[in-house]
């Protein structure tokens, strides 16, 4: 849903150019700033949305006579096309400052060129805006849009003589990333200039994105449920006495369920069932104190760390609730992106006869390279050249391009704690004498603001890559030790080997996490025998449908 709350900012917006060109003077101002420079800014996205919203309420923008746009002046969600808004709004309003394009109308001196917008214009204004400025990349400044980018008033049909140095071309090469804006009609591949525009992110070795509609409300609904789902079992817990050991085991039993499974409504059971019974386990968790010796105030330290996983367990839980609402929001823009789509780019469709007979050339016998990185992009949710490459070695990149919060920010957050709390328990106890018992806890701990750096430092695709590696590997790892807490419950041991071995073993499992996260996705997949495996499994979820075929691409 797009309405004026979304748009309206808390910071003070730019002052507006009110100057006015002669139409010489536009046409010499395009000459002198780069194309790639005709950019705007997100407040000014957010701005034209305010604009065209007065412009609807107004009358300004209506339905077309001709009935190829019947929207609704009431539809927040979609409203007109960019189509209508192009002919009744931004090309009034550039006519009337001099047919100066509405980027450089509101920067005329030009910006860099951060982020490059490709889409079919078929898409609804508010659906676009959305999706943009919901996706719009942390570290992009200014974006090239088309629309707002070329002047609509003035004959820019010999920009468009030669693809390669058309605005298009020279914006897309300026550009760090290309956002790929999905709508609700058709693919926006079925256009040959949106084909052009993969051909030249191909080309380029650009990093490709699909912008997605916000999901806010929906996270906020599910996290609502899991967490009263939690308290439902807190209030449970109350009431129970000895059944501590299973619903340890169904809650592990559920985490591990969630980050496997791809069937939606499973998933969201599975999550509920493990918040519930975190909340269970709250009131009467036996607190396991793994040493010996520990002092009153020392023995505090496990006792509020133990709790504190309990409580961050019910929001772990939560999180896996957005995984899945975030993942099944990719899983709706890819298919729309693939709505309609043939396949190839050989089956779009270009309005000029001229321009359809310039780009083939130009592509020439590369379109199987295009098609692939379109089909990477349908199928991972992002295209870079490590996936393409990736996928080509025979690899099922599917949903590679999609985070997963879950597990790492448990890890990351009240493991690291836990583990920090078992050093500072463990140090006082056994000193430098028996430095053996408490080193594979400190590596963990070391391991694990590695992996911290690690996300922090790498690309957006070996980010994901990294996220979706800790995912399974703490899943892992979480699976085959709680076990062993289940039996600690059960009969309130304290063996010191037992805990040993289990800190040993969290040990090995972040090295291995460090390891692969500093190979990356290129160098895991070349490891004899086991690494195409590993990756493999890392990034799979459910069945495979990118990858690599002796005939090209596989597809379910």
């Amino acid at each position: 849903m797009f309405s004026l709350s979304d748009l309206r900012s808390s910071f003070t917006a730019p002052k507006r150019s009110s100057r006015t060109y002669t139409t010489i003077e536009a046409t010499a101002l395009h000459e002198s700033v780069p194309p790639d420079r005709w950019c705007i800014t997100r407040s000014d996205l957010k701005y034209l949305g305010q604009e065209v919203r007065k412009a609807i309420q107004s009358g300004e923008i209506r339905p077309p006579d001709d009935g190829s746009d019947d929207f609704q002046a009431s539809d927040t969600r979609y409203g007109p096309s960019i189509y209508t808004v192009n002919k009744q709004h931004i090309m009034p309003v550039t006519e009337r400052f001099g047919k100066v394009s509405w980027a450089l109308l509101q920067h005329p001196d030009g910006l860099d060129c951060d982020l490059f917008i490709s889409h079919a214009w078929q898409e609804g204004v508010f659906e676009f805006l959305s999706k943009v400025l919901h996706s719009w990349p942390a570290d992009a400044r200014h974006a090239w849009c088309c629309m707002l980018a070329n002047p609509q008033n003035l004959d820019i049909g010999s920009l468009l003589q030669s693809p390669i140095s058309s605005p298009f071309a020279l914006a897309l090469k300026a550009s760090t990333y290309v956002l790929v804006v999905p709508n609700h009609h058709c693919s926006i591949y079925t256009r040959l200039w949106c084909g052009y525009e993969a051909f030249r992110a191909h080309e380029e070795g650009k990093t490709i994105f699909v912008a997605r509609a916000p999901t806010g409300k929906k996270k906020m609904v599910v996290v609502l449920w899991t967490t009263l789902a939690g308290l439902l079992g807190f209030l449970l817990g109350i009431f129970s006495w000895h059944l501590h050991g299973l619903y340890l085991c169904v809650m592990t039993a559920a985490a591990f369920g969630s980050v496997c499974m791809e069937h939606q409504a499973c998933r969201r059971i599975l999550n509920l069932t493990g918040a519930f019974m975190c909340g269970t386990l709250l009131y009467r968790w036996k607190v396991i104190v793994p040493l010996h010796g520990l002092t009153r105030h020392l023995a505090l330290i496990p006792d509020a760390a133990q709790h504190l996983l309990l409580v961050s367990g019910i929001l772990f839980f939560n999180l896996l609730e957005v995984d899945r609402i975030i993942g099944q929001s990719q899983i709706d823009e890819a298919k729309q992106l693939s709505h309609g789509y043939q396949g190839s780019i050989e089956d779009a469709t270009c309005s000029e006869a001229a321009d359809t007979m310039r780009i083939f050339q130009e592509i020439g016998e590369r379109t199987g390279d295009v098609d692939y990185a379109i089909h990477v992009l349908l199928g991972a949710g992002m295209s870079t050249p490590t996936l393409r490459t990736v996928a080509r070695a025979g690899v099922d990149i599917s949903g590679a391009g999609y985070t997963e919060m879950a597990f790492p920010c448990l890890d990351l957050g009240p493991f690291l704690i836990h583990s920090v709390s078992l050093v500072l328990t463990s140090v006082p106890v056994y000193r430098l004498q028996q430095c053996y018992r408490w080193i594979p806890c400190l590596l963990s701990t070391c391991a694990r603001l590695i992996l911290l750096i690690s996300l922090w430092r790498s690309a957006n695709d070996e980010r994901c890559f990294i996220l979706k590696m800790m995912a399974k590997m703490i899943a892992m790892y979480v699976g085959l030790t709680f076990p062993l807490v289940v039996i600690f419950q059960i009969a309130s041991s304290r063996n010191e080997w037992s805990f040993f071995g289990i800190t040993v073993f969290i040990m090995i499992v972040h090295s291995i996490m460090v390891g692969s996260a500093c190979l990356g996705m290129q160098r895991l997949a070349t490891l004899p025998l086991a690494g195409p495996c590993m990756l493999q499994l890392f990034l799979g979820r459910g069945r495979c449908s990118v990858a690599s075929t002796s005939t090209g691409v596989a597809w379910d």
